[in-house]
Formats: C-alpha cells, structure tokens, sequence
C-alpha cells in the first residue's frame, strides 16, 4: 500500500479524533482495490499500534456518523466507504 487519503470533510469534522481519521484513511486505502475493506479490527489494530477495542470503537463512531458502511457478506465483513 502507498498512501492514505483522507478526504477534507473527515479531516474537518470535529466530533472526529485524530485515531477516528486515521482508521478511515486506512479503511479507505485497503478499499481501493475491490471497492469495500474486508479487513478484521485485529488486522486494522495491528497494522496502526491500537487495541481492538479501540478499531471496534472507532468503527462503530464511523458508522454511526455515517462515514462507513458494514455489511456481511459470506462470513465475512464488508467496510464500504459511505458517499458523504
């Protein structure tokens, strides 16, 4: 993976902390290929030095502000960004 981008309307809103914007720039880049992120919180705590907890917290903020998408899918966990 290159880069994350991080869209302006994330980086400005305020009821978002800093590790709230970072998983979503990551969530983001590991959707860039297939259009969705299939990647566990262990996988996303790992790869950003945060608890599961933590990504499990954040995830859940993200889609209640609606900036992401979940849906299962086969066993399987599906992060789509959300067209904010």
């Amino acid at each position: 993976m290159g880069c994350i981008v991080i869209n302006d309307n994330v980086i400005e809103d305020k009821k978002l902390n800093s590790t709230d914007k970072v998983v979503y720039g990551l969530v983001k880049a590991l959707s860039n290929d297939k259009g969705y992120c299939f990647a566990t919180n262990d996988y996303i705590g790992k790869r950003l030095n945060l608890s599961k907890s933590t990504i499990s917290n954040t995830i859940s903020k993200l889609k209640k502000l609606d900036y992401i998408k979940a849906k299962t899918v086969d066993y399987q966990r599906r992060i789509i960004i959300s067209d904010k």
